[in-house]
């Protein structure tokens, strides 16, 4: 492995980096932590790939096991960045969407790269392919803009909020029967017009730095997230999956924050939701664990984010030897934070009840390593663009409980989604 200083800072090299990258390479994955150093079990590693020694998509009308057994037959002992949608849901379990798509884009996309570098502070790792005759041209380019160079695009909910309030009593009437105890329901937001991939993602990863946030682009479609979840990770033989339940604003002064923080630790609802997920990934990762190793190292840990506050809970076990490192991804598909439970259930209703299928929404980007180790987030606060036919598709939800106000996880979803709006509106 070499290493090549840079001359400036790593983030002052990917403004050069991403547009340049995006005009000469159909695919592109860069994995960005925002120095989140103390997140707990670390946050995404710093990792820039490009090209594609072997690329595969899977169209999503084909995902009844495909998904996963393409992944097992392409993965070998190689760097394996890949994107999953919300719908690969039907290479778990014996489902189907039902609903018109939000976007379109495939059910899952994965590359072996042929360069994958990893960024410090002030200087570049290369881990595969080339280095510094490419990093040398980059730093030459002209530094892409942080201003919006797009006219303002509209971005409109495809459900009015009478609708989402109406639809969430609805929910609760099947709570109260007993057909589901949380259920994760999401409001779609569209709009249409010409953006910059690469500045909107710049954009928007000042506005709202996260942790394992992601600029991916897979020929036309692209993703630009700012997550601040993980899915999944696989550290040597240790399994992690870190769901986020509960969300508030930040306050406007120090009292203020303190203030929601504490009402945020001690909400009933809260801490029923909390309860509820970390029971149902204790129960995902118990179908790969050795007998008794399932444990939760953290529970509903208090962070704080540049516009909200979150509750974050870790739970982790060790991977049986009789499963592979990707059993332990497809039996914990999709993430129980975005669905509810009883999980195959939940999804059952979510397919009846929201507007379209989330497609990309809430289905996850990450890679695997040489080492048979991987990283996967939480696709949630994304923008997905596909520059075929300037199509621009966002999702924001919240856990519908027993104890939900309606209106209350209406303006949730709105706290959620705005910084998102914000980039492409302006």
């Amino acid at each position: 492995m070499s290493s090549i200083r840079l001359h400036n800072t790593s983030a002052a090299f990917i403004t050069k980096a991403l547009p340049w990258l995006e005009s000469r390479y159909e695919t592109i994955s860069y994995l960005n932590p925002n120095n989140y150093d103390q997140y707990p079990r670390k946050p995404f590693r710093h990792l820039l790939a490009f090209g594609a020694e072997l690329q595969v998509e899977v169209p999503d009308d084909q995902t009844v096991f495909n998904v996963w057994n393409l992944l097992r037959s392409k993965y070998q002992k190689d760097w394996l960045f890949v994107f999953v949608s919300y719908e690969a849901k039907n290479s778990v379990e014996q489902l189907e969407s039902i609903r018109p798509k939000g976007i379109s884009s495939k059910a899952a996309t994965f590359f072996i790269p042929e360069h994958v570098w990893e960024l410090t502070a002030d200087s570049i790792h290369i881990l595969k392919g080339e280095g510094a005759t490419l990093i040398d041209e980059i730093q030459r380019a002209t530094a892409a803009s942080t201003t919006a160079s797009h006219a303002a695009i509209e971005i409109k909910p495809l459900i009015s909020k009478q609708t989402y309030i109406e639809r969430v009593e609805q929910l609760q009437k099947l709570i109260r029967k007993g057909d589901a105890y949380e259920i994760n329901y999401c409001i779609p937001f569209t709009g249409k017009g010409k953006i910059d991939p690469a500045e909107t993602y710049l954009r928007l990863n000042t506005l709202a730095p996260m942790p394992f946030s992601v600029f991916s682009k897979w020929k036309d479609f692209f993703i630009l997230s700012a997550s601040p979840e993980r899915f999944i990770k696989k550290e040597k033989e240790t399994i992690i999956s870190q769901p986020i339940k509960g969300t508030s604003k930040r306050g406007s002064t120090t009292a203020e924050d303190l203030a929601l923080i504490k009402e945020l630790n001690q909400s009933e609802k809260e801490q029923s939701e909390n309860t509820m997920i970390v029971d149902l990934v204790r129960n995902d990762l118990s179908r790969t664990a050795e007998t008794g190793s399932v444990h939760v190292s953290e529970f509903r840990g208090l962070y704080t984010f540049p516009h909200v506050h979150q509750l974050i809970s870790t739970i982790e076990s060790q991977l049986d030897n009789t499963f592979s490192a990707i059993d332990a991804i497809q039996h914990s598909f999709p993430m129980g934070s975005m669905t509810g439970a009883p999980k195959v259930k939940v999804m059952q209703i979510i397919d009846q009840y929201e507007a379209v299928s989330r497609g990309p929404f809430s289905g996850t980007v990450g890679y695997m390593d040489p080492e048979n180790n991987f990283d996967f987030n939480v696709l949630i606060r994304s923008i997905f663009y596909n520059a075929a036919d300037k199509n621009i598709f966002m999702e924001a939800g919240s856990a519908i409980t027993y104890y939900a106000d309606a209106a209350a996880e209406y303006e949730e979803c709105l706290l959620k989604i705005n910084p998102m709006i914000q980039i492409v509106s302006n």
